[in-house]
């Protein structure tokens, strides 16, 4: 059974307990416009919101404004690299220049305008000016020429390759250069030259029957002596080997013939070979004596050697 006790004046615990739960919403209705308390609560939160937006709308601006400043520097960048690229190039390389190119297995020979005389080993060319014979006489070579100049006290003459420059006066001398080679020498036999490292500016001066070399992967140039004919030899159409590596070997094969070699062993490329043959001998011949003498098995596929 419940019950409700009633104070003196009659008034039940229930009644008193309604009246001060209005009494206290009356406080509150008069401190705390609710209605405009929960508009401004509304408000608040909108702005938040707008504010976020805002700055979630500048973050992507200042993203957007990144990666277009990214797209500019990396333009700059590929821009200064290329400028670069063309301003190291070889200072011959122009459209005005006379050139002479041979292709594998080619040779040629050219008389310049002073008299000086050029012989073209294969895959050579070079190069020079209009103005060749009357402010410079400078001939650009990639590749391997044997040189007769003539004498010229005023004018020097100056072969520029891509790693030495070799300048003389009235000289006979043949430069081997070529761009794939990890030297670059110069063999002199008569007259003197200047050789000079266009890295170093170091100056060596050749006497005949000297050579200098220059290993490029070291930027070192030494001077030796050369009592031999060989380097004049491709002249007259023979190959000569002398104790010289597979590796060069192929390299001379391939520039002389139309033909590539591939290594299924590359220890091969370290074995070394002498021997000479004439250049009108065929890669058949060529590879049988070489294979014969060094135990090298090998597979002809069209225009491939495959050495095992």
């Amino acid at each position: 059974m419940s019950y409700t006790k009633q104070n003196k004046k009659g008034i039940t615990n229930l009644d008193m307990e309604d009246q001060y739960s209005k009494i206290l919403k009356k406080c509150l209705e008069d401190e705390v416009n609710i209605q405009e308390e929960w508009t401004r609560l509304s408000s608040t939160i909108k702005e938040e919101k707008v504010s976020r937006k805002q700055t979630k709308k500048k973050k992507q601006l200042v993203f957007s404004f990144m990666k277009y400043v990214a797209a500019i520097l990396l333009g700059v960048i590929i821009s200064s690299a290329a400028i670069f690229l063309i301003n190291d190039k070889p200072e011959y390389e122009t459209m005005n220049n006379y050139k002479l190119h041979t292709d594998k297995g080619e040779k040629s020979y050219i008389e310049l305008p002073d008299g000086s005389k050029i012989w073209l080993n294969t895959c050579t060319t070079i190069e020079y000016s209009p103005d060749y014979g009357k402010s410079n006489r400078d001939i650009y070579l990639d590749g391997e020429a044997y040189f007769e100049v003539a004498r010229n006290k005023e004018i020097p003459f100056v072969v520029k390759t891509n790693g030495i420059n070799v300048k003389a006066l009235g000289t006979t001398f043949n430069v081997s250069a070529y761009s794939d080679d990890p030297k670059l020498i110069t063999t002199l036999y008569s007259g003197q030259v200047s050789v000079q490292p266009t890295l170093t500016k170091q100056e060596i001066l050749l006497d005949p029957n000297q050579m200098a070399v220059y290993y490029k992967d070291r930027h070192r140039i030494e001077k030796m002596s050369s009592v031999e004919k060989k380097p004049l030899q491709w002249r007259d159409g023979i190959l000569s080997f002398e104790m010289m590596q597979m590796e060069e070997i192929v390299r001379l094969l391939e520039r002389n013939y139309d033909i590539i070699f591939q290594y299924e062993n590359q220890r091969i490329k370290k074995l070394h070979f002498s021997g000479t043959f004439s250049s009108n001998e065929s890669i058949n011949d060529i590879l049988k004596v070489i294979t014969t003498n060094t135990s090298i098995g090998y597979v002809i596929n069209k225009d491939t050697v495959v050495f095992r």
